[in-house]
């Protein structure tokens, strides 16, 4: 089996609902990590933004891959549904756009966020060294809180906290060529207890919804998204795919791994609320 790594850059506000509810102001919250707690995309929803887009494409080999397909109507169908060749996981979060007194807002990640992803990566990964490097520059409790690698962004403040983010050129070198095309925004490395809170359900944003019914307001309710701009890494398991093999299997992955799916101008939409612009991603294989 191979693996194929890739990121999903959030163009419009994600809302991948928990199916809960914090019993407070907000009625709908998104899915979470179970382990870090941040936002996440879990698995089914993944594949399942990933087969309705294949489906609505005229992908010829929904089965062979989704393990299903669906009718004419969008529906599933059941009775020709087995194991697929593809594994999809969960999308976790690698940045998140926050926002700051000297721009309108900055991408931020955490030490914890960089760890995890470097164990996840195969074994040697060039990103593996440069990952872990990056994560040692802030640990938590030190007196410094975020760190930042453009000078223009020093002494900046991080949202309305006591969060300044500190400027050293001396470490300037370790955001790497890879890493750079890996974030693509200009990242903020703050402790991970700071992410924590700059990610909960107090500071992640919150969008009212309103049902009507002629014209007059039946049900008020409130829902929280993922902000725009926000970037995920995920991958998926396949088969490998020998040059010898001109069909079938190879057909699907040159149809699945090229710029149908993993192009900059190919918008999949995840997660509820298509219909109002809600999740609409663009995929990226690294």
């Amino acid at each position: 089996m191979a693996q194929t790594f890739f990121t999903i850059d959030c163009k419009t506000n994600l809302h991948v609902g928990s199916g809960k509810t914090n019993y407070g102001v907000i009625d709908n919250l998104v899915q979470r990590d179970p382990t870090f707690q941040y936002p996440s995309i879990h698995a089914s929803s993944l594949k399942g933004g990933i087969k309705e887009y294949c489906h609505h494409l005229g992908f010829p080999n929904m089965i062979e891959v989704f393990g299903s397909e669906k009718d004419s109507k969008g529906k599933t169908k059941h009775d020709t549904s087995q194991v697929g060749n593809y594994r999809f996981f969960d999308a976790l979060l690698l940045t998140i756009p926050v926002r700051c007194d000297k721009r309108a807002y900055i991408h931020i990640t955490c030490p914890g966020i960089l760890k995890n992803l470097g164990d996840n990566l195969p074994a040697k990964h060039v990103l593996q060294t440069e990952l872990v490097a990056l994560s040692g520059i802030i640990i938590d409790n030190a007196e410094v809180k975020a760190y930042c690698f453009n000078e223009s962004l020093a002494n900046a403040v991080i949202e309305d906290f006591d969060i300044i983010a500190t400027h050293d050129n001396t470490k300037d070198h370790l955001i790497t060529t890879n890493l750079t095309k890996l974030f693509k925004h200009e990242i903020v490395l703050v402790q991970d207890k700071l992410f924590n809170r700059l990610t909960n359900d107090l500071h992640l944003p919150v969008i009212a919804r309103n049902y009507l019914e002629n014209g007059e307001s039946k049900n008020l309710w409130y829902e929280q998204v993922v902000p725009r701009l926000s970037r995920f890494w995920s991958l998926a398991i396949h088969p490998i795919i020998k040059e010898e093999e001109i069909d079938g299997m190879k057909q699907i992955n040159d149809i699945l791994l090229s710029e149908e799916i993993f192009g900059d101008s190919t918008l999949v939409q995840v997660g509820a609320n298509g219909s109002v612009g809600y999740g609409y991603c663009t995929f990226s294989k690294f």
